[in-house]
C-alpha cells in the first residue's frame, strides 16, 4: 500500500512538471541545463527542447501511475505494459537524441 502510494506521488509529480513543461515554463530537467551557465541555460530553453522534456515525463508519470494502480489492484498483465512502455520511452530517448546531435553538428 505504501509502495503504490509512494508511485503515486512520483507519478503526480512527473504530470505536474510536464504540464509545466509543455507551457515552456520553468527549469528543463536535463543534464546539460544543469550544468550550463546561466548564460547557456537561456539558450537552451527552446520549444523543442520542452516539449521533449515534457514528453518523457508525460511517459514517466503514466509508468508510475500504472505502477501504482498495478499494486494497488494486483494486477498480473501491468508488468508487460509498463515494460513495453519503458521500451517505448527508451526507444523515443534514443532517436530524439541521435536525431538533436546529428542537426548540431550539420
Amino acid at each position: 500500500m505504501i509502495a503504490a502510494m509512494i508511485n503515486a506521488v512520483i507519478a503526480f509529480a512527473c504530470l505536474i512538471y510536464a504540464f509545466f513543461a509543455f507551457k515552456e515554463k520553468g527549469p528543463l530537467l536535463t543534464t546539460m541545463y544543469i550544468v550550463a551557465t546561466p548564460k547557456q541555460r537561456q539558450k537552451m530553453k527552446t520549444r523543442e527542447r520542452f516539449r521533449f522534456v515534457a514528453t518523457v515525463f508525460l511517459f514517466l508519470s503514466i509508468i508510475f501511475f500504472l505502477i501504482s494502480a498495478g499494486i494497488l489492484m494486483n494486477l498480473v498483465w501491468i508488468p508487460k505494459v509498463i515494460l513495453g512502455l519503458a521500451v517505448i520511452l527508451g526507444i523515443y530517448v534514443v532517436v530524439a537524441s541521435v536525431r538533436d546531435e546529428t542537426r548540431k553538428s550539420i
